[in-house]
């Protein structure tokens, strides 16, 4: 079958996976035009297309993240639409993102449970099927370690452990190696291999024409969203496919070198060392290029930061005669991250105020921004690089990886910088995109300005650079020149070196003992457990030794009958900040509760009006939960500002029921939830049961492993299929039948209906989650740290009435309390990241 451009198509049979007429529009955009491929099972498909044209956005209509616009989808001769992640996963297709769909704030063992059927743990324990499935991918990390911690390679290595885990139909590869080391993707190779051979269907997007050469069996090309044709791999030359891509001839894909042997020179490094690497020293001089070479997790990666100041180092570094000072260097350099996600750009932003945000004093004037001089460097920055956008105000997250990338280069370039350190700067990029970022490196390169580029492609350094560094376990064991500079050289030396570092040592030892296990318990949600309750017991001694009734039963039971109601509400709140939201709701739906209980929970009330007075309490805070949820998932309101609404309509509640302290609660139901075994109250001892059991749903349920993912990273969380809306709305609607449970115990405390009660609340439950360790951004947090935080925060407010302290003290140790425990939050996860 003749294709456009020539391509013929001619694999015969019924086809897994048939696409017919896809079509898939973003507004004005349209990613994909008519698009037909069909995906033949034991068959390596690779999809080929610049950045843009519109690969990744086929791969998430097949994996059911997104729907066409128009046309069908096909599995084994069926119509499948519309898809879902979970009816695609249900129909053998498993898919490796590009960029990994990873939780970083869960573990290893967390992020393989969350994502991949119950099925695949069942017949063992969960650690080791975990194990065995890192081990099939080559991934040697800890099945506890924070993913977060993980390095980019690793990342990718553990998508791929959860891709294949399956044992998938149709195994769809994004860019599998951009991350990977030689010995990694001829791992990967095989599995694919191996894969194949079975029946299984392999789609492998790329941009390596060497690594379709190795693996493919049949080529499709994309350009413009378009469907450019297939056709067998060795039926097609290089050449051919490169013109097809592009759209246009392409010329040398690097550009000539210095053709100065001995140019002045401009950049020095003497005896630099820093984590992971040691005594690095080179020197180049101006229109050189230098590169970093080596196996990943050799040091590269920690010089690059070290050179822009991002870690700490020994050692000098000048630039043009003059030693840079550590503060300097982040002032000097241009970084061009290789995690450009997470380092490079800020997905919130415009195309514009990524690129300028780092010079914007060079656009301004008395303080103030010209904007017309602005968007006139913007555009000739971007017509440089070619960048392909609708426009410079669309958000930076709707462009094409190759475009994202080239934007983090306009940023560099844009900031006028002493020196570029560029640390993979063509990961994920495509064919022509590559060419221009290699132009745009040459030509700052001969203007005076030095680049350093870390690349893991060894025939992308000895076509790019004029000297480049090999490094092994933190040395530099081998500087080549000129000729020297090839892929066999460059490679060779990085496999064969056997430099020992001294840090080796030192990472040995940091797997075993007790020291491990402690810094393990360090990292972990849990950590807070230990400091806040330790510093409890140190108030109630201190404020005992000040005044002896302070530990007496009747104030003890009293500030646990407190620390209970705060503690449910506290609860609550800790649901809503592990998904990424807030709820300042909860305080006024706390006093609006009480007041509909006190029309029915009085003396001389039958039963049955007092249950219906309970049922109606719960009742009306689901009702409030589900609101909140749909506002903010369905209305698209901020947390913020959709539970801030529902705070103002609740206290408005409250005083159209009761104008003033109303309705007196029934003495028997104050003291059957005011009972108490010595001076603990009953309640309290509840609370610490629902409190212990959500933590551990938390962290071994998978309903408590969705509600981290969200918080974590909710696109990742919606590419493995979780109901992310669904959740969401779910877990505010639990933190309001938890804030039920609060009110409860709030209405046995003050016993009568009264509408100004409860707003306080509020603030005293994020203090109590904030003290227990539960981190505002989402993802991470403890029910029993929240709990902890809650009898500190009573704890606190309960003494200085025992010390005679004014009221406003009261508040004055609660903003402390607050800042003291974001400070150690903040301090202790940056810590941990470096």
């Amino acid at each position: 079958m003749e294709k456009a451009d020539g391509l013929r198509e001619t694999s015969t049979g019924t086809p897994v996976i048939r696409l017919r007429g896809v079509s898939k529009s973003f507004g004005a955009v349209r990613a994909l035009s008519d698009v037909s491929v069909d995906i033949h099972a034991g068959e390596v498909h690779a999809i080929l297309g610049e950045n843009g044209a519109g690969k990744s956005t086929l791969m998430n209509l097949i994996t059911g993240v997104l729907q066409p616009s128009t046309g069908r989808i096909e599995f084994d001769g069926r119509d499948v639409m519309p898809l879902s992640p979970e009816s695609s996963s249900a129909l053998g297709v498993a898919i490796s993102y590009q960029h990994p769909a990873i939780l970083p704030d869960m573990t290893v063992l967390e992020n393989l449970q969350v994502s991949l059927p119950a099925s695949v743990f069942q017949g063992d324990r969960k650690d080791r099927v975990g194990q065995r499935l890192l081990e099939e991918v080559g991934l040697e990390v800890p099945l506890n370690a924070r993913v977060d911690t993980l390095t980019i390679a690793q990342k990718h290595l553990l998508e791929l452990a959860k891709a294949l885990a399956v044992q998938p139909r149709v195994l769809i590869l994004d860019e599998p190696t951009a991350a990977l080391d030689q010995d990694a993707t001829d791992m990967l190779f095989a599995k694919v291999r191996a894969l194949k051979a079975s029946g299984t269907a392999v789609i492998y997007i790329t941009h390596r024409l060497a690594e379709l050469r190795q693996i493919a069996d049949r080529v499709t090309v994309l350009r413009d969203g378009r469907h450019r044709g297939s056709a067998p791999a060795s039926e097609i030359s290089n050449s051919q496919l490169l013109d097809l891509i592009v759209g246009r001839r392409l010329a040398s894909a690097f550009p000539p070198k210095c053709a100065d042997a001995n140019p002045p020179i401009n950049f020095e490094v003497e005896g630099l060392s820093g984590r992971k690497f040691s005594d690095v020293s080179f020197s180049f001089g101006r229109g050189q290029i230098i590169g970093v070479a080596g196996v990943e997790g050799n040091g590269q990666s920690d010089l690059m930061r070290a050179l822009v100041g991002l870690q700490p180092h020994r050692g000098a570094i000048k630039l043009h005669g003059r030693t840079l000072a550590s503060k300097e260097l982040k002032h000097a350099a241009a970084f061009m991250p290789s995690d450009r996600h997470s380092e490079g750009l800020a997905a919130d932003l415009t195309i514009r105020e990524n690129a300028t945000f780092a010079s914007l004093d060079k656009y301004a004037s008395s303080g103030v921004l010209d904007r017309s001089k602005e968007m006139r460097k913007v555009q000739e920055v971007f017509s440089s690089l070619a960048v392909k956008a609708a426009g410079v105000e669309a958000k930076v997250s709707q462009l094409s990886g190759g475009n994202q990338q080239k934007i983090v280069m306009s940023r560099a370039l844009l900031s006028e910088p002493g020196f570029i350190v560029a640390d993979e700067p063509t990961q994920g990029v495509d064919v022509g995109a590559r060419f221009e970022i290699y132009r745009i490196l040459r030509e700052v390169s001969d203007a005076g300005t030095p680049v350093i580029v870390n690349s893991s492609d060894a025939a992308e350094l000895e076509g790019l650079c004029d000297i480049v560094l090999v490094m092994s376990r933190g040395r530099i064991v081998e500087t080549l020149r000129g000729d020297d500079i090839t892929e066999a050289r460059i490679v060779g030396a990085a496999v064969e070196a056997d430099t020992h570092a001294h840090h080796v040592d030192e990472e040995h030892q940091a797997k075993e003992g007790f020291g491990a296990k402690l810094r393990h318990f360090v990292q972990t949600d849990n950590a807070t457990i230990v400091p806040l309750a330790l510093v409890t017991v140190l108030l109630a001694l201190f404020v005992s030794a000040q005044n002896e009734n302070y530990l007496s039963s009747f104030n003890v039971s009293n500030i646990l009958i407190l620390a209970t109601a705060l503690g449910f509400i506290a609860l609550g709140q800790t649901i809503a900040l592990l998904m990424g939201g807030i709820d300042l709701s909860v305080g006024p739906l706390a006093g609006f509760l009480v007041v509909i209980g006190s029309f029915f929970i009085n003396d001389g009330s039958p039963a049955p009006t007092m249950a219906l007075g309970f049922a109606l309490m719960f009742g009306a805070a689901i009702v409030v939960g589900l609101i909140n949820g749909v506002l903010i998932r369905f209305a698209n309101f901020t947390p913020i500002a959709a539970t801030l609404a529902m705070f103002i309509g609740l206290q408005g509640m409250s005083f159209v029921l009761r104008e003033g302290p109303g309705g007196y609660i029934s003495f028997d139901v104050i003291d059957t939830l005011t009972r108490s075994f010595g001076p603990v109250p009953v309640a309290f001892v509840v609370m610490i049961a629902i409190a212990i059991a959500m933590e551990l749903g938390l962290r071994r349920k998978r309903a408590g492993w969705q509600l981290r993912a969200i918080g974590s990273h909710e696109e990742s969380a919606r590419r493995i299929g979780i109901r992310t809306d669904r959740t969401f709305v779910l877990g505010y609607i639990a933190v309001s039948l938890l804030t039920a449970l609060g009110a409860i115990m709030l209405m046995a405390q003050i016993g009568v209906g009264d509408p100004a009660q409860g707003v306080n609340y509020t603030l005293g439950s994020i203090t109590a989650v904030v003290l227990g360790g539960t981190s505002l951004l989402g993802g991470r947090g403890t029910f029993i740290g929240s709990l902890l935080g809650a009898v500190l925060l009573t704890e606190v407010l309960n003494a200085v009435s025992f010390l005679g302290l004014s009221q406003a003290y009261q508040y004055g140790f609660q903003g402390v309390l607050i800042l003291v425990a974001a400070l150690i939050y903040t301090t202790a996860r940056r810590r941990r990241e470096e």
